[in-house]
């Protein structure tokens, strides 16, 4: 990650590697703390009790905000779902016109998503203490989505009373997953 690191707006490393986990590798941006002394060395500094707050809190922050970008689309999908009023429908195919318009733009998390999902699917597996808030930011395609990637509570709110378990697959592509004879069963019995 390149975090720089300032201490009472002097610059005291370029890129500090050890203020965010490896998974947040994409996060950019500078830290400047009043509370760090001046005149010490970077091996200090890793492992100053100050430091490991900050980091804690720079993670907890980026959390909170691709938890509210995930949170921006998904309402967005919900809307336009539950809504039934005709004023609301009036809204509804305004908002859609208004889309069709930019182009049919994909929202802000779907592209972050795309860009970064390896990143949050590592950080599941290596941070053990923001594991449950890293896998309700995680999408998976399923066979009732229509290629539309969902959350994992998206998917249990969809999911038939009878149900008792959730079978996943994995494999180098979608159409190749299609085709699996294992996922025929599943398909017939739905």
């Amino acid at each position: 990650s390149e975090v720089k690191l300032f201490v009472r707006r002097v610059l005291v490393a370029e890129k500090f590697d050890d203020l965010l986990p490896r998974y947040m590798n994409f996060v950019r941006g500078v830290v400047d703390s009043d509370d760090l002394p001046l005149n010490v060395s970077r091996e200090q500094l890793q492992q100053n009790k100050i430091m490991k707050v900050i980091s804690k809190k720079l993670v907890r922050k980026v959390l909170e905000l691709m938890k509210k970008l995930a949170k921006e689309e998904e309402s967005g999908d919900d809307e336009d779902e539950e809504k039934d009023d005709d004023e609301e429908k009036k809204e509804v195919s305004e908002k859609k016109q208004e889309k069709k318009e930019k182009g049919d733009e994909e929202g802000t998390w779907t592209k972050f998503w795309k860009e970064f999902n390896k990143n949050l699917k590592m950080g599941c597996y290596e941070d053990d203490s923001n594991r449950s808030k890293l896998s309700k930011l995680l999408r998976f395609t399923t066979t009732k989505s229509e290629g539309k990637e969902i959350s994992l509570d998206k998917y249990l709110d969809r999911m038939q009373e009878s149900q008792e378990s959730i079978y996943y697959m994995s494999g180098d592509s979608i159409h190749v997953m299609l085709k699996a004879p294992a996922l025929q069963i599943f398909k017939k019995k739905d």
